[in-house]
């Protein structure tokens, strides 16, 4: 049985995780109508998350709350003309149709040119190669596309728990810690500019909602990273006790 200060990082990383896996899906391509049902049901997770103590204060909370809104107004009846917009949504903001943003990639922000497929595609393929990551075949955006990287965090999230559950600390630690470099020296460099192009370039509510979660997410988990390294590097409760 896991201890309580265990499952207390099981249950962060696993949160993150969650997070990190929802904005995916959202970015990777167009929203599918299962995506959309799904979302109507979880109308209240949304709500409970911008009422969350935790969010309080950031960019999160009118996110989460656009977003439960959005949510709340999903009906059957009117499920085919939501896809439609969000799928022209998509296409305006991610597939270069308005220009804005200018294509959601790391390379696209960071190089002087502006261009894709640049160094920092070169960097996160290099650090993928080392973490045993690989975007899937289908998937034809290059490695530095938002998407994977938020995927990147995810899977790194799901490694760390697993690290965690196997008493790997460790490993725990590699994880984490590359997980707060990732965040230093890629996300928190470049979501910034792309979420204010999104805020910018988007006419659907829904995807500046998300926007704005990502932008709040980014930031806040820089901290959460350095509070869980943190707590890794504390003995135990029941270590402590056995000291005593």
């Amino acid at each position: 049985m896991e201890s309580e200060e265990t499952q207390e990082l099981i249950d962060a990383n696993e949160n993150r995780k969650a997070i990190y896996a929802f904005l995916t899906t959202i970015y990777a391509k167009e929203l599918a109508k299962q995506f959309l049902l799904d979302l109507a049901a979880k109308k209240d997770f949304f709500q409970r998350l911008a009422e969350d103590p935790e969010t309080e204060g950031t960019e999160m909370v009118e996110g989460f709350k656009s977003i439960a809104e959005f949510a709340s107004s999903l009906k059957e009846e009117n499920l085919d003309h939501v896809h439609l917009e969000l799928a022209a949504e998509y296409a305006g903001l991610f597939l270069g149709v308005r220009q804005v943003p200018p294509h959601p990639s790391e390379s696209a922000y960071m190089s002087a040119d502006h261009l894709i497929m640049q160094k920092p595609r070169d960097d996160v393929m290099m650090l993928y190669r080392i973490m045993g990551f690989e975007k899937a075949r289908e998937f034809t955006e290059p490695e530095d596309h938002i998407a994977l990287e938020l995927q990147f965090m995810a899977n790194l999230c799901e490694k760390t728990t697993e690290a965690i559950k196997t008493r790997n600390q460790t490993n725990a630690k590699k994880y984490l810690e590359v997980q707060r470099d990732f965040l230093n020296e890629h996300l928190m460099k470049w979501v910034p500019p792309l979420v204010a192009d999104i805020l910018k370039g988007g006419r659907q509510e829904f995807y500046k909602a998300v926007a704005k979660v990502t932008k709040g997410f980014v930031e806040m988990d820089k901290e959460v990273v350095l509070e869980l390294l943190d707590t890794l590097a504390l003995p135990s409760k029941s270590e402590t006790e056995a000291k005593a």
